[in-house]
């Protein structure tokens, strides 16, 4: 049983941002949309309001991923696996099968805002040290040996 928790933990943490992937295709390339996209995304992470936002929604994930019936996580788990599935009681869930990860989704909420200021915060630094890595690397070209 204690496998099968982490086996279903991952197969969740890994299909939740399912929704983000299938947005519109129509972005601007990489390279010019790469720095705007990081100011903004900085500037997202350190609004409290929408780390806020960000938190409760999270939570919400989480409590209803802690519900989610088991057994068939765990079929489709063993079928991708060309393996048996272990046994699991058809209304088994990670709250039921867990009961200490009651608690994550409240901790998802009070922590996760801290993250994303943290994140921001590290997001901002990097950027003012951004002239000075790039000279770095520059001169890291310059001393370094060429390959014969």
């Amino acid at each position: 049983m204690r496998k099968t928790l982490p086996l279903a933990l991952s197969l969740a943490a890994f299909a939740a941002p399912a929704p983000l992937l299938a947005q519109d295709a129509d972005l601007p390339p990489p390279e010019l949309a790469e720095e705007d996209e990081q100011a903004e995304l900085a500037e997202k992470f350190a609004d409290p309001d929408y780390q806020r936002q960000t938190a409760l929604m999270v939570r919400s994930l989480a409590e209803v991923l802690l519900d989610l019936p088991l057994a068939p996580l765990m079929d489709a788990m063993g079928q991708a696996a060309g393996e048996d599935a272990p046994e699991v009681a058809p209304g088994t869930t990670l709250r039921s099968m867990a009961p200490e990860a009651g608690r994550i989704p409240e901790e998802i909420e009070r922590n996760l805002p801290r993250a994303m200021e943290s994140m921001a915060a590290l997001s901002e630094a990097f950027e003012a040290m951004k002239p000075a890595l790039e000279d770095m690397a520059e001169r890291m070209k310059e001393a370094a040996p060429e390959n014969p």
